[in-house]
């Protein structure tokens, strides 16, 4: 059911390798590149966040009485966590996140999630639930579905153990 992505190279020039695991690392992440694109492009248009804002929001939304430390909301982030601060401060200055001191340390801060983040994340969680269902819902049946969510965190888990870079 599931469609291979048209290669970006030609098959002459592939520098990416031959093998099972090479070519499923390009279309993993060619694929992941043009849905994370055709997210972010539709999310904004109806919502005006960025997928990382709503990912931000989610998070928050998740959690106990809606905040989280900022450091917990970096280890949390899918996205980028050195772009945390701007992107707090960018949805703090909409009113939809405040940034306070922690309660329980002084030293640290805590996002929350405002009555009108709530708000705005409630309406934003459909529109993005319904792009889901059009471009991710029609690739995968549910086997398929079950199988990628296994690879992803088999994925996850490696990268998570890989050393950082010297």
């Amino acid at each position: 059911m599931g469609v291979t992505p048209e290669p970006t190279s030609s098959p002459e020039r592939d520098l990416t390798g031959v093998s099972p695991k090479a070519r499923a690392w390009r279309a993993f992440f060619e694929t992941s590149a043009l849905i994370t694109d055709r997210m972010e492009k539709r999310l904004h248009a109806v919502t005006g966040l960025k997928l990382a804002e709503y990912n931000i929001l989610l998070l928050l939304a998740e959690a106990e009485n809606h905040q989280l430390r900022m450091g917990q909301l970096a280890s949390r982030m899918v996205f980028s966590p050195s772009r945390l601060s701007y992107q707090v401060k960018s949805l703090a200055s909409r009113g939809l996140i405040d940034r306070c001191a922690d309660a329980s340390d002084k030293r640290g801060m805590t996002a929350r999630l405002t009555p009108e983040g709530e708000k705005v994340f409630s309406a934003a969680s459909r529109v993005h639930a319904r792009h889901i269902k059009q471009l991710f819902h029609p690739a995968v049946d549910d086997e398929q579905a079950q199988q990628l969510q296994a690879i992803c965190g088999q994925i996850y888990r490696t990268a998570e153990q890989a050393e950082e870079p010297c």
